[in-house]
């Protein structure tokens, strides 16, 4: 899978999560989406370096690890733009 898909597989995860009032964390997400929590923590790395997310950070592993995760104007706005692709949906 290209790093684009992850991303947006990963963000329309997060909002699919939002929409239902959930919190979402780094743990769920690697549950979630099948993926293992390094592909999470890479993606999610990624992520808030576009200012696609944020995040309050733990201790947990491998870092970033973050608790609770949002999505922010722009990573909303980078769903609206980017192309679909197919993913697993948190829920």
């Amino acid at each position: 899978m290209s790093d684009s898909r992850r991303m947006h597989e990963l963000l329309s995860a997060l909002r699919r999560g939002d929409s239902l009032g959930e919190i979402v964390s780094s743990d769920r997400f690697a549950t979630d989406l099948g993926r293992s929590p390094a592909d999470v923590a890479a993606t999610l790395r990624d992520a808030k370096a576009a200012m696609f997310i944020w995040g309050a950070p733990s201790g947990g592993t491998p870092q970033p690890h973050f608790d609770e995760i949002e999505l922010t104007v722009h990573g909303n706005r980078y769903l609206r733009t980017a192309p679909p692709t197919v993913g697993r949906e948190i829920g």
